[in-house]
């Protein structure tokens, strides 16, 4: 069979599969540049930037809880980012961008939780943006007010943080043509809420002309349809014009938040789906909260069709 008819086939099955459940295999793409692992790790070059400074609300926030101590007692943050580049991206040729963005209830987590999906990835030739942003004590969960304050802060972060690598697409060698964004637990829903809220009116944006709009999601132990005050109807619009998503959950229930498979992951590719948005749902062993999503790894087969066709890898 020529590549041609095997591309083909590939991007039919995975229109196919957009709107329903599936765990089925799909139809495999050949070895190569962004499907293995063709770099050493020493061949990565990582480095870390400053990429947006906000006000620390009354001592309560932080951007890592590896300098929680340090930073609660600031007047002001400054988030982090670690950009994992990969030597096939140059000048001349700019290169697929994965942001990653780590869980932690919005209290907890530091941007190195991804490092080895980075490494991962970037070895296969993308590169990687491992994310930290403000985190707030116990999570915002002393009211809703605060809970939904929490959140709207971390979002406003990694939206900047997308804007960030956008602008700066020539000093790292970005094609800001094809950007998704992982995220895992918390972070996996900044990752949903992003592709649906891309570009939110309660932030602020530091990058005037650019959005944090990409080419799709993936996430794990989240959902949008939940109790939380950051997914409340009225809070998140859906439409034709968000992202693409690939939900990875536990079927039937996630052992850290409680959602169920019926009640909250199926409403939450309804509503993405009714808009004219596609969503894609991968069932995770019962009483899983997150999985691994490292290229290679136990659900690449998955996640190596979503790349493929949202970041249209064949052109490159």
């Amino acid at each position: 069979m020529n590549k041609t008819i095997l591309t083909t086939l590939c991007i039919f099955f995975f229109l196919y599969s957009c709107k329903k459940e599936t765990n089925d295999v799909p139809v495999q793409i050949s070895t190569g540049l962004y499907d293995s692992m063709l770099y050493e790790k020493t061949d990565i070059q990582v480095i870390e930037i400053a990429y947006t400074t906000r006000p620390n609300f009354q001592q309560l926030q932080y951007t890592s809880e590896n300098t929680k101590q340090t930073e609660i007692k600031q007047a002001s943050l400054t988030a982090k980012m670690d950009i994992y580049l990969p030597p096939n991206a140059t000048a001349n040729k700019k290169q697929p961008l994965l942001v990653m963005i780590h869980g932690g209830g919005y209290s907890n987590g530091d941007k190195n939780a991804w490092q080895n999906e980075a490494y991962s990835y970037s070895k296969a030739g993308y590169i990687c943006a491992s994310l930290n942003y403000r985190l707030t004590q116990n999570g915002g969960n002393q009211n809703p007010q605060f809970r939904l304050y929490a959140a709207q802060c971390a979002l406003e972060d990694i939206q900047n943080g997308i804007r960030f690598l956008k602008k700066n697409a020539t000093t790292y060698f970005i094609d800001t043509s094809r950007i998704i964004v992982f995220g895992g637990s918390a972070g996996g829903g900044l990752s949903l809420i992003n592709a649906i809220e891309y570009d939110a009116s309660f932030g602020s944006n530091d990058y005037i002309g650019y959005s944090s709009k990409t080419q799709g999601s993936i996430a794990t132990g989240a959902t949008l349809i939940n109790d939380d005050p950051a997914s409340q109807q009225g809070t998140l619009h859906y439409d034709i014009f968000d992202s693409p998503v690939l939900l990875f959950h536990a079927k039937e229930t996630d052992a850290s938040t409680g959602a169920t498979w019926t009640n909250n992951v199926i409403p939450t590719q309804q509503a993405i789906n009714n808009s004219g948005n596609t969503c894609t749902i991968i069932a995770q062993p019962n009483m899983t909260h997150t999985v691994v999503l490292e290229l290679g790894g136990d659900y690449w087969q998955y996640i190596k069709p979503f790349l493929r066709d949202r970041l249209h890898l064949e052109e490159l």
